[in-house]
């Protein structure tokens, strides 16, 4: 459970009925930031908003609005942000840069500020008796709806969904010398999912003692790992926002070095993290069946390996084959030869499941197409791919693709 943190949300009319769509949450004595951005180069006018302020490494709070990304709406649109920083700037009595703010949703609509800004102070009002968890020993829950502040962290996570089929949060603990760490992420993440950061917002919180350059190092290693390896259509986002936020209500003293053997525990737990909730925006891919694991092995470098795995992640051949449990496997040699120069067809080796399919530049002489039909009927897939060219490896989670995708964004705005 996360000390010193304030979660809200209701419903202010942006696009979805009888469900939330506005989430802030609080926290009442500060708190550390760390964050990473969508490397388009049409960011929403929230995302230039972070980004600004992010340097800081300091919070008060955070809100997301879903049904509207507030991109590509010019001026209009980065006046929208500072109204609403500064109206909860004003009821939180503090600065405005010290206030984060996310959209999700449609690009190029106008997001009204008021529907907003009306919202925030009887949100905070209807929920103002919610306790701090200051305290180790204190019960954690909302006073006035008698529910966990775990049922608060989920009314957050179903607050900023749009296209998602399904909430997506994790919840973990870890040790800092004596000291029993809690963290707590969620996301949400269905279509436009590809590299740099996938199409998604996510949003981690610990009550850990970490300062801010430590706390961005150790974030940006995460993403590296998992968000930035899945991909759903090869199609990145304009609002691409992942935020680490630290309490500092646990421990002696702060950590000031990424390196430090007191934060091992830590960084391995948030790397767990990262990798489960990037997991479960790959799954919840519009239409996805099948979560697929692609990993490249003994290429020249980690780049390469990263490359090669995305081309083929990114194949609607692959992923329609996929779908269809067809073992097409010319399909993702097809991908291999268009991301790689340097592959050798005669060393090349290829592999779905524990199944060889290529060997000495051909039809592996054990294949057998009817032991890879079945296999690929399974929910989860893996394709590894031996390019025999060096040492260095990658792996990136993708999803198939199948009707249901088409469906889903051919209507998405109607």
């Amino acid at each position: 459970m996360i000390k010193n943190i304030k979660i809200y949300t209701t419903n202010c009319g942006i696009k979805y009925k009888n469900r939330d769509d506005l989430l802030l949450v609080e926290f009442p004595t500060g708190a550390t930031v760390a964050g990473v951005f969508t490397k388009s180069s049409m960011p929403a006018s929230s995302v230039k908003w972070c980004k600004k302020n992010i340097d800081k490494h300091q919070a008060r709070a955070l809100l997301v609005n879903s049904g509207n990304a507030n991109a590509f709406t010019g001026k209009i649109g980065d006046e929208t942000v500072q109204k609403t920083a500064n109206t909860i700037a004003k009821i939180l009595n503090c600065k405005t840069d010290e206030i984060f703010i996310c959209s999700t949703g449609v690009i190029g609509e106008i997001l009204d500020a008021d529907l907003i800004c009306n919202a925030i102070g009887p949100m905070i009002e209807a929920n103002k008796d919610q306790t701090i968890f200051s305290k180790v020993d204190d019960l954690q829950i909302s006073i006035q709806e008698n529910i966990s502040q775990d049922n608060l962290f989920i009314k957050a996570s179903q607050a900023i969904m749009t296209t998602d089929t399904t909430k997506k949060i994790v919840s973990r603990t870890c040790q800092i010398n004596d000291q029993t760490i809690h963290l707590v992420g969620f996301a949400k993440g269905s279509g436009m999912i590809a590299p740099n950061m996938a199409t998604m917002l996510g949003y981690i919180f610990t009550d850990a003692k970490i300062a801010g350059n430590t706390l961005q190092k150790i974030l940006e290693e995460a993403v590296e790992k998992s968000f930035n390896s899945i991909t759903v259509d090869s199609d990145q986002s304009t609002n691409d926002t992942v935020l680490l936020f630290a309490t500092n209500s646990v421990g002696d003293h702060q950590i000031n070095d990424s390196n430090s053997k007191e934060l091992h525990n830590f960084i391995t737990t948030l790397n767990e993290l990262c990798l489960e909730l990037a997991k479960k925006i790959v799954i919840d891919g519009e239409g996805a069946k099948k979560l697929i694991e692609i990993t490249v092995e003994n290429a020249t470098s980690q780049i390469q390996a990263k490359e090669v795995a995305n081309a083929i992640a990114n194949s609607p051949l692959v992923k329609t084959a996929m779908a269809g449990a067809d073992p097409n496997w010319g399909r993702i040699v097809m991908a291999v030869g268009k991301s790689c120069q340097e592959a050798n067809p005669e060393t090349l080796l290829v592999k779905i499941g524990d199944h060889p399919l290529t060997q000495n530049g051909a039809k592996h002489p054990q294949y057998d197409e009817n032991l890879v039909h079945q296999y690929l009927k399974n929910s989860e897939i893996k394709i590894t791919v031996n390019l025999a060219i060096g040492s260095a490896s990658s792996t990136v989670w993708t999803c198939d693709l199948n009707e249901e995708y088409i469906k889903i964004n051919k209507d998405y705005r109607s």
